[in-house]
């Protein structure tokens, strides 16, 4: 009994020894990686343009009428 139990310590032991070294590892890797692989963050970000609301809203409106034409060619074709 004193032997199985001193056998699974052992391997419980060597298990929580490797996920350490392993997440260890992994983080330092992706350390480097963060490094090596980084933005040049130091330029500013520049804002989207808006567009004026009318030519919005006409596009919008121009895309209405697109989908509803192609809704009622589709409607037509299919009956």
């Amino acid at each position: 009994m004193q032997q199985q139990l001193s056998e699974a310590f052992t391997i419980m032991l060597t298990g929580m020894i490797t996920v350490f070294v392993f997440l260890t590892l992994l983080l330092l890797a992706m350390g480097l990686l963060r490094r090596f692989a980084a933005t040049d963050e130091t330029a500013p970000a520049q804002a989207p343009q808006q567009a004026p609301q009318a030519k919005t809203q006409a596009t919008d409106a121009q895309r209405v009428a697109a989908i509803t034409a192609a809704v009622h060619a589709y409607r037509r074709d299919h009956q």
